[in-house]
């Protein structure tokens, strides 16, 4: 029989930050949170989750920090085999499936390169975007794969939830969320100037709906417009690692809601979290103080 007792384990690994975390005395902080999260989550790992940590460490503490996020906000959270989604749960007699992605810089001309110190850098923008649409169209190739093995149903719903702490710059965001703009046609925010006074008379976030590749090829940035990606009911998005996170679990987390959702969620379920939805051609922040951005 396994030892589950411990997630760390001696031996052999290829992510580095699996090793400094393990290995490392002044990471124990986060090597005692992380053991913390595994002692809720056991249940509900696959057999090969720990050994998968030890060359995918971020996603695989993501998948443990969402699931007893949820768990702590009183979610029944189950598990149905090892194929498919990593959880679902209930949401008014509607399986509600959770699906965990931590992408990580991306290869190729495309990759997100980290700054240097010392040196003046832009933030590539478009690259990042790229990095949350990608994610998207992987986990809809999934989806689609579990909907054909009948794991998922056609009645089910679905959260995408991301991590963008391994794609370099994406967990600060700009001016808005980078999860905001991957999935809605919003572009740069934009200043009108009065040429007289040089006051700003009105500011606006202009319409962007596709990235375009280093190649040439664009990218759309409308998945939420699209009913081809209708089975994601909304995604959820945080930035946390084992080393950075709020004392609550989950109290990070950014939800935007799919308007062209087959099934869309109630904005009651993530009452604690910032809350997005597109509505009357604007983007609006929800519950308590709502806001408006662009037009």
């Amino acid at each position: 029989m396994r030892d589950l007792s411990t997630f760390f384990f001696s031996g052999d690994a290829t992510d580095p930050g699996y090793v400094h975390v393990r290995d490392g005395e002044r990471w124990k902080f986060a090597r005692d949170f992380t053991e913390s999260l595994w002692h809720t989550y056991h249940p509900f790992a696959d057999p090969h989750f720990r050994e998968d940590a030890r060359h995918q460490f971020l996603q695989r503490f993501w998948e443990m920090y969402l699931a007893c996020a949820l768990l702590e906000r009183g979610f029944n959270l189950e598990r149905v085999g090892h194929e498919g989604p990593e959880f679902f749960f209930l949401c008014e007699g509607r399986r509600v499936w959770v699906e965990a992605v931590a992408p990580g810089p991306g290869d190729g001309p495309d990759r997100v390169p980290e700054s240097k110190p010392g040196e003046a850098y832009t933030v590539p923008e478009e690259r990042i975007l790229l990095r949350f649409t990608n994610a998207l169209a992987e986990k809809h190739q999934r989806y689609e794969a579990a909907l054909r093995k009948c794991i998922v149903r056609p009645e089910d719903a679905m959260l995408l939830a991301i991590n963008s702490r391994g794609i370099p710059h994406a967990p600060y965001g700009a001016e808005m969320p980078y999860v905001l703009k991957a999935f809605l046609p919003i572009g740069s925010l934009t200043y009108v100037i009065d040429q007289n006074t040089m006051d700003i008379k009105d500011s606006y976030h202009q319409q962007r709906d596709k990235v375009v590749k280093t190649k040439g090829s664009p990218v759309s940035t409308t998945s939420f417009l699209n009913p081809a990606f209708a089975a994601f009911s909304a995604v959820l998005h945080s930035g946390v690692d084992c080393a950075n996170h709020p004392p609550q679990l989950g109290d990070e987390f950014l939800v935007l809601h799919n308007p062209t959702a087959s099934h869309s969620l109630p904005r009651s379920l993530f009452s604690w979290c910032r809350q997005f939805e597109a509505r009357d051609e604007s983007l609006h922040e929800l519950p308590k103080h709502e806001k408006v951005y662009g037009k």
